[in-house]
């Protein structure tokens, strides 16, 4: 076990540069904590698994946005989406537009290390202003490796359903098995270097798409599972009582894909609140139990990639020489509150899997309950790893400083993953954006304009708080007295994940003192929760 005194020295930056650490940093998208070491029993996770049996894991992490683009923004720039001005997918929100925030990737880079990356780490195309090629990546680590079938495989291509098993397919005659075949040649690469006299550490990002959606994999992964009818349904398919309407999500995709398309067939599920959480327009429970089975067959696909890259790390010997992160950028609902896919401010959307092996610290494995969140992996990782500490950015709308971050490092919690850390973890999501069109008594102002309304939403030890408020996007403004809707879910139990906040108890007399207390925290703020 390493020392208290060389956690000082890291996290103070005195590491020596020959004594620093290499970075193997996995990304996987729309992955949930549902896993064999989350405590699942149904989802298959082995690899996965070994790995937080020798790393920190964090019971309780979430993410500031649960949708790809701006979480992953979040998280590789340390800073949170109102500073960023990234809420949304869209080319028209690159951080560098707006603060040209340096990312955990580029400081890397800039600090001595070989920066690579390879499938989705950032979001691709115009959002990352195409993965951030211009700052964020070695030389040697370009052209930055995207999959050449990538495309084969989205909506309106060859695949006419949600769901897909490819049978007789290898891993790497798709996507995510091409992807972890570059980072196995990428490795040994970086080991060949090594023995011919390159000193630089390296940083090697890796970043797999399923179980995003379509959920495809090769047949072999989908026999690991019962057949559909043995899947559990959801234990809370309905929506929260009490909920506004402004909490819902509406998800489009269901209704282009032919396995479910026939469902919704003439009727009216995207715009109305009253059909949209009709259980008319609820997805039946032969079609969800396909679905479920459909997402834990494609987590596992990428479960096994992480393995194989997790193999080659060993058999180049760098395991005992490369910290390890691991982290979904974003939860995901699959049925439970009627929700699907992400696109909310619920539990099971914001909390994610994260985490972190740290050789000669975590080798026993650890865990922790602190509340912490995704935009904390770079200071982590800085401090870990020996670099120089980011300063916290000001409270300036527009921080000047190109390297500055607004989370906090997790190190501490290595020597003692009980104490006491953040009061909250904060969250939000714009609307009308993937929500319904239509607010009874709350118009918006122009059904085109994404970012209208803005949901804050803070997890505490024992409570979530939800305030939906009118936002100004061009000054990353709250109007904090224009509320739209209000939540307050008990987690005062021992939280059952996936499913829980089955009721709004904003408006119960009982709650008023804690609600009142909850919108003053809310209000001012992650530097307020902040260690």
């Amino acid at each position: 076990m390493i020392s208290f005194a060389l956690l000082s020295l890291v996290s103070l930056g005195l590491v020596a540069a020959a004594e620093r650490k290499n970075v193997l940093f996995f990304a996987i998208d729309d992955l949930r904590p549902e896993l064999g070491c989350y405590g699942s029993a149904q989802a298959l996770s082995p690899h996965i698994d070994q790995l937080a049996a020798k790393s920190m894991l964090f019971e309780r992490a979430y993410c500031q946005v649960a949708l790809c683009s701006p979480s992953r923004a979040s998280l590789l720039t340390g800073r949170r989406p109102d500073t960023n001005h990234v809420w949304l997918i869209s080319g028209k929100e690159y951080w560098r537009d707006f603060t040209n925030a340096t990312t955990i990737p580029q400081y890397f880079k800039e600090n001595g290390y070989i920066s690579i990356g390879m499938g989705k780490v950032f979001h691709p195309g115009g959002a990352s202003g195409n993965d951030d090629h211009k700052y964020s990546w070695s030389p040697e680590g370009l052209p930055y490796y995207h999959s050449p079938i990538e495309g084969q495989y989205g909506p309106g291509k060859n695949l006419t359903s949600l769901w897909w098993a490819f049978d007789g397919f290898a891993d790497n005659q798709l996507p995510d098995g091409q992807i972890c075949d570059q980072a196995v040649k990428t490795l040994k690469a970086l080991k060949v270097n090594r023995t011919k006299g390159e000193e630089r550490p390296f940083f090697l990002a890796v970043g797999f798409h399923k179980p995003h959606v379509p959920l495809f994999a090769p047949k072999s992964y989908f026999d690991l599972y019962p057949e559909a009818t043995k899947i559990s349904l959801p234990a809370n398919p309905r929506p929260p009582i009490g909920m506004p309407d402004i909490a819902w999500s509406i998800w489009a995709h269901p209704r282009e894909y032919g396995n479910l398309k026939m469902y919704f067939e003439g009727k009216n599920c995207t715009t109305n609140a009253t059909q949209s959480l009709s259980t008319d327009c609820a997805i039946p429970d032969a079609a969800t139990r396909e679905f479920r089975r459909a997402y834990y067959a494609s987590m596992t696909y990428s479960d096994f990639q992480v393995g194989k890259v997790l193999a080659e790390l060993e058999a180049q010997g760098f395991a005992n020489d490369t910290i390890v992160v691991l982290w979904g950028d974003h939860g995901w609902h699959l049925g439970e509150l009627g929700e699907w896919a992400k696109f909310t401010n619920f539990e099971d959307a914001t909390r994610v899997p994260f985490l972190l092996h740290v050789p000669g610290v975590t080798d026993k494995g650890m865990r922790s309950d602190a509340l912490v969140e995704l935009i904390d992996i770079f200071p982590t990782l800085a401090d870990v790893t020996g670099l120089p500490m980011p300063q916290v950015c000001p409270e300036s709308k527009k921080p000047g400083l190109l390297t500055c971050v607004e989370g906090s490092s997790v190190a501490p919690l290595l020597t003692n993953p009980k104490m006491p850390f953040k009061k909250g973890a904060f969250s939000q999501y714009a609307r009308p954006a993937s929500g319904l069109n239509v607010i009874p008594g709350h118009p918006f102002e122009d059904g085109s304009k994404p970012e209208q309304v803005m949901g804050y939403t803070m997890r505490t030890d024992t409570y979530r708080y939800t305030l939906w408020v009118r936002f100004n996007s061009t000054m990353a403004m709250p109007y904090w007295d224009d509320v739209w809707g209000e939540e307050l879910y008990d987690h005062t139990t021992p939280t059952v994940h996936f499913n829980d906040e089955n009721e709004n108890l904003a408006d119960k007399s009982s709650m008023a003192k804690t609600k009142a207390e909850l919108k003053q925290m809310l209000m001012a703020g992650w530097r307020k929760a902040a260690p």
